[in-house]
């Protein structure tokens, strides 16, 4: 009796719900007439650095993109100074080995290239951040096999100490 009366109550609600006439329509909308004024569109190429700076020096990006077998002996390397991990002058051996990164721009993004084979890094002052120009030989691995990039890597030439005056005593 009760599913009777739950039965007649649910028909009644759907026959009344269901007959009060259609949606309201709604205005057509037009558009309306003009141009629109647009902004012009960014140059959102990548500024890249030169292969060769004028002094000679490589880029970055020309060294990594250089013949390998027509490089000089000695190298010249200049970018931005991205990451540098020195070794301490307390220190006797350092784990990893003292090495930084170069990059081409400022901000220390973009191609990256591994420089190493000094242990005392902070000898020459570098920052992050610094523009430098680095001088060494372009190889995959030091002799020794501290460093390794298959990509290449930049192994420093070592600086020369400056002249020390003698004692005057």
């Amino acid at each position: 009796m009760k599913l009777r009366i739950s039965t007649l109550i649910s028909l009644a609600i759907l026959t009344t719900a269901c007959g009060h006439g259609a949606a309201p329509e709604h205005p057509k909308r037009t558009p309306a007439v003009g141009t629109a004024q647009l902004p012009e569109s960014p140059n959102l190429d990548p500024v890249e650095a030169p292969l060769n700076y004028p002094d000679g020096a490589l880029s970055v990006r020309g060294l990594l993109a250089a013949d390998k077998g027509s490089l000089a002996k000695e190298v010249s390397v200049r970018g931005y100074v991205a990451a540098m991990t020195p070794c301490a002058a307390t220190e006797t051996a350092c784990k990893p080995a003292p090495h930084l990164y170069l990059s081409d721009q400022a901000d220390r993004l973009g191609k990256r290239l591994l420089v190493g084979g000094e242990r005392h890094l902070e000898t020459r002052g570098l920052t992050v951040g610094q523009q430098v120009t680095l001088k060494g030989h372009f190889a995959t691995s030091s002799d020794d096999g501290i460093y390794f990039a298959p990509g290449g890597l930049l192994l420093l030439t070592p600086v020369e100490p400056a002249p020390t005056a003698p004692d005057a005593h």
